[in-house]
């Protein structure tokens, strides 16, 4: 029998976990059915942390299994207000666990403990008291009077059996998006977090069983994309898939959804979101808010500004504040331990997440007229991890691969733009529509930019500010259907319609 747990100490913070290991199925931790482990690394040391068990395709099935019959015979007969009274439940149990649940996120995801990991579960609570509450609110019908003699009505009503697949740069929070909106709505749920960031959604599990979740309600199972996320997608016994992470596996998801038994999707997908600075903007309010856009999370963001333009009446001005404020308060330098309240940059994920921004930064460095700035010397000699410093590239033509692909990590691109008509032009110069921002102090341009971009979110005069109240998601090649708010919970809820003739 394999060890399904394991203890793990964090002695920055006294912290003693007793870290779980085994697939989460039925309420219970248990061994794959291969006998397959995968290793998981802390990417500021590049060391492993521990080895937990990897699904396999029969794992599916039985994971699949105990969630179809926790929602035939349990969940479907769960009242609303139960299931609000459970995920009550789990708030109190998140509250309470906070800590050890960030410190995880920092050990296994290399997020800052004080500046981000804590403010990922600060959200999280957040959302889970929203859900919470929303569980008897939101699946509400609608009475349709037709005739003296007929009427209609409507029903919501869960899909049943979900399946959720999980990124890697909010291993929690993304999965809390979706759980907590998922299990309100009155579905049963397999989810699979990312093969190297699974031991806080593990540790999870056991707040999930605590709260008094009837078995096979939740269901996790760490594992391998191809395998089990492949699994999942093509299913005949999942009813709906829910799915955050490239927009070329996105793809992979709807395809395996045609090709089985056409199961509803949502998708959220890749990014390249777009500022805009005017020259009526408030500037150091923009600086601050775009560094934080593109910086924060080592840049590991979806809704990343990664793509700046500045009118050409500021830009310089722009870049200068901007390199000033990034070597500020962005450097790596010196704080290569996630767990100091000075490391405001974590490293990025993996090494293989690392070689390939090392090799756009490479790339840039090659294209003619373009200049580039970096907060430290790269690569940085005194890290054992993956960090990454801040990078600006200045200059760049829209043609650049810097600027229309996604590179998920601390390098951003500014160009120029002369007016309303030529900044639209270039911002709408994408095959993604997740995010974008404007910056200025004209609020009839705010307004025309919110009708004008082509993204499912717009902020204005601010960046990456995300609310769990307000729906997201996005347009083209980013994604199909919201998260969050109410479409959070409509998200994971069918319509059914009643005739009834009273004749």
């Amino acid at each position: 029998m394999p060890n399904l747990y394991t203890d793990l100490e964090i002695p920055q913070l006294k912290i003693s976990v007793r870290q779980p290991l085994g697939l989460f199925i039925n309420n219970e931790f248990c061994p794959s059915s291969d006998g397959k482990t995968i290793e998981t690394v802390n990417p500021s040391t590049g060391e492993v942390i521990t080895s937990f068990q990897a699904a396999s395709e029969k794992d599916v099935d039985k994971a699949v299994k105990a969630a179809r019959d926790a929602f035939e015979n349990v969940w479907s007969k769960t009242s609303a207000e139960q299931r609000g009274i459970y995920l009550s439940n789990l708030l109190k149990l998140i509250e309470e666990e906070q800590e050890t649940l960030a410190a995880l996120e920092t050990l296994d995801a290399g997020k800052p403990f004080h500046s981000n990991a804590m403010g990922d579960l600060a959200q999280i609570m957040q959302l889970t008291r929203y859900f919470a509450g929303s569980a008897d609110k939101y699946n509400k019908g609608d009475t349709i009077p037709l005739s003296s003699e007929k009427f209609a009505y409507t029903l919501k009503v869960p899909f049943g059996v979900v399946a959720q697949i999980i990124p890697w740069n909010y291993p929690l929070a993304m999965a809390c998006w979706k759980l907590q909106g998922a299990l309100a709505a009155g579905n049963t749920l397999v989810i699979k977090p990312a093969e190297n960031t699974s031991l806080s959604l593990l540790y999870f599990a056991t707040l999930i069983k605590k709260a008094g979740f009837p078995a096979g309600v939740v269901n996790i199972l760490p594992g391998y994309g191809m395998l089990v996320g492949k699994s999942l997608a093509s299913h005949m016994d999942v009813d709906k898939i829910s799915f955050t992470g490239s927009t070329k596996v996105g793809g992979f998801v709807l395809e395996a959804s045609g090709q089985s038994n056409l199961k509803d999707v949502t998708l959220e997908c890749g990014g390249k979101s777009p500022a805009l600075v005017f020259e009526d903007a408030d500037l150091d309010k923009a600086v601050d808010w775009i560094a934080a856009g593109i910086f924060y999370n080592s840049g590991q963001n979806c809704t990343a500004n990664s793509r700046v333009y500045v009118q050409s009446s500021i830009y310089d001005k722009f870049v200068e504040k901007f390199k000033e404020i990034a070597k500020k308060d962005w450097d790596v330098s010196g704080n290569f331990d996630p767990f100091d309240e000075k490391c405001l940059v974590g490293p990025v994920i993996s090494s293989t997440q690392y070689d390939r921004i090392k090799e756009f930064i490479e790339l840039g460095k090659k294209e003619e007229k373009l200049s580039m700035f970096q907060t430290s010397e790269f690569p940085v000699e005194q890290a054992k991890g993956y960090f990454i410093p801040p990078t600006i590239f200045t200059d760049v033509p829209q043609s650049s691969r810097l600027l229309q692909e996604e590179i998920f990590g601390p390098v951003v691109v500014v160009s120029k733009f002369e007016n309303y008509d030529d900044a639209m032009k270039l911002a709408n110069d994408t095959c993604y529509g997740l995010a974008s921002a404007i910056f200025t102090g004209d609020v009839k341009k705010a307004h025309m930019f919110a009708r004008d971009i082509k993204a499912g979110t717009v902020w204005v005069n601010s960046s990456n500010d995300e609310d769990v109240t307000v729906p997201f998601g996005g347009f083209k090649m980013s994604g199909i259907g919201r998260e969050l708010g109410q479409s959070g919970v409509d998200t994971y809820l069918q319509t059914k319609a009643v005739h009834v003739n009273l004749k």
